[in-house]
């Protein structure tokens, strides 16, 4: 082997060979000379096996393998007695195959690059150890990052932050969740390319390749539309059952229950509280730029009004936000049937009933006003009740409006035009006796079924209101006390300062009719 052209390489084997056959204690202390070697074995009888080259062979691969792979993992505390025992084990074997069989494996190459290996690693050892350990710290680092990245919203910013870290399964799973956070925020092109790396990365890794199938699948059948926008004037959620369901800030989507003056209004949950909240949306989509800054303008005005009411016949506003193509609000979802279900003949509630609920929504519009807020479009699409319980809350505070000199603006034409006041009509400057007037006139259409003013065209109907008086409610149903006809036509006068002081007023004058009819009937 090599010690016979590099002698330094067989000195172990030639100390071993004199400690063993020679018998001499002073030839035993010294290497034997390499041209010594074939006679000392000749007149030992020994000789080398025909397969000594390859178990030499094999043992430098294994002990080189052994010094590169294992040393580094193990650190020198460990390497060092388990080095110390494979050379041991070494020498013995090689004794004892001279002893029992009378061959000689010159093994002493192996044993020599073991320990001269294990002293090189030694000085590689340490510094090595510190790379790697700092390169796991950076590692961890980029993945806690990308993981606090992902919990605020901010879905790019994490790619970026792993895009150096290796296919390990803390990257992988941050790369995952951040595809299904883009699924859920309907960012469904930047979701494919995200599970694309994933699956480049390592096969098969959990569900990525359904959700992949499922978001190309929901492409090709819009390719039309942008895959950030499928679907999105319609409905946020997906008829696919491996696409994720849609969230909205932290919200995440249920169903669509309804489409307002704004846009869709949806079912949802906030997981972290499970709470079930109605989502009212403004789609950006359907506007031009320089419309879309007013509207955006008005529904985060909207967000502002009733956020800051509390009262328990006003619906309750939780949060509100922005994503890249709408805006939402978060409400407290109330159950109940809108009063328009109750306002057609045939279906009208009983007056009592009637007087009550209207008493409470004036009550509730006098706390409004009180904190300079009106509601700017009553009528009894937003007034919600249960019949179950008798709970009523006033909705969709759309249009409301701060009602502060420097946040007035005029011209503008906004709510229901049945129950508009004459004053909103002409764009003149709305306070709360506006809203006196819709509720006037949402009185008159739940003991009647019908409205005031009719008109085919919106020009002959803002005519009507405008210059007519209006039609009396008990053309519509004669059985109406005298001291209920008279409230409603003051409630609906065409000059506010003819109306109701206030809604407190109106809500005394109303409770004071309710029970006078009720000890009547009594």
């Amino acid at each position: 082997m090599y010690g016979e052209s590099l002698a330094f390489l067989g000195w172990v084997d030639r100390v071993l060979l004199g400690w063993m056959a020679a018998g001499d204690p002073n030839l035993a202390a010294m290497p034997v000379p390499a041209y010594v070697v074939p006679a000392l074995l000749g007149s030992q009888g020994w000789s080398e096996p025909l397969w000594s080259d390859l178990a030499v062979h094999s043992g430098l691969l294994l002990a080189a393998g052994y010094l590169m792979l294992a040393v580094p993992r193990m650190g020198a505390a460990v390497a060092l007695p388990v080095t110390l025992l494979i050379g041991g084990s070494l020498v013995v074997l090689q004794a004892a195959l001279s002893v029992t069989r009378h061959e000689w494996l010159p093994l002493g190459e192996v044993v020599l690059m073991l320990a001269a290996g294990f002293v090189v690693m030694l000085f590689w050892l340490q510094p090595h150890r510190e790379i790697r350990a700092l390169t796991d710290n950076a590692r961890a680092a980029r993945v806690r990052l990308a993981k606090l990245l992902l919990q605020q919203g901010q879905t790019d910013e994490a790619l970026e932050a792993i895009d150096a870290c290796p296919a390990c399964d803390d990257a992988l799973g941050v790369r995952h969740e951040v595809a299904i956070q883009q699924e859920r925020k309907r960012q469904y092109d930047k979701a494919v390319r995200t599970y694309r790396s994933i699956l480049a990365r390592k096969k098969r890794y959990r569900d990525t390749e359904e959700r992949l199938a499922a978001l190309e699948k929901l492409s090709a059948s819009a390719p039309s539309a942008p895959a950030s926008s499928l679907d999105a004037t319609r409905t946020l959620l997906m008829p696919q059952q491996s696409v994720s369901r849609p969230t909205l800030g932290r919200y995440e989507i249920e169903r669509e229950i309804g489409r307002g003056a704004m846009g869709v209004v949806y079912l949802g949950t906030d997981p972290k509280i499970a709470r079930t909240v109605a989502i009212k949306t403004l789609s950006y989509e359907a506007f031009d730029e320089g419309q879309l800054q007013e509207l955006k303008a008005r529904f985060f005005r909207e967000a502002e009004a009733a956020g800051r009411l509390s009262h328990p016949d006003i619906v309750t506003v939780y949060d509100v936000g922005e994503e890249a193509d709408l805006a939402y609000i978060a409400m407290d979802y109330v159950q109940g049937r809108p009063l328009s279900e109750f306002a057609r003949k045939g279906k009208l509630l009983p007056l009592s009933t009637v007087l009550e609920l209207v008493a409470r929504v004036a009550e509730a519009l006098a706390y409004a006003h009180s904190q300079k807020i009106v509601h700017r479009d009553i009528k009894p699409g937003n007034i919600i009740y249960n019949p179950d319980t008798g709970g009523i809350k006033i909705t969709d505070f759309g249009i409301a409006k701060i009602s502060d000199d420097s946040r007035t603006r005029t011209g503008s034409v906004m709510g229901s035009p049945l129950y508009m006041s004459p004053e909103q009509l002409k764009g003149q400057k709305v306070t709360g006796s506006s809203d006196i007037y819709s509720l006037g006139v949402t009185l008159y259409k739940l003991v009647s079924g019908e409205t005031p003013y009719q008109g085919d065209t919106l020009a002959n109907l803002t005519y009507q209101i405008l210059n007519k008086r209006p039609r009396s409610v008990r053309e519509f149903n004669a059985d109406l006390p005298g001291g209920l006809v008279r409230l409603i036509n003051k409630a609906i006068q065409r000059e506010p300062d003819k109306r109701f002081s206030s809604a407190t007023n109106f809500a005394e004058s109303i409770r004071r009719l309710a029970e006078k009819e009720a000890k009547e009937l009594s």
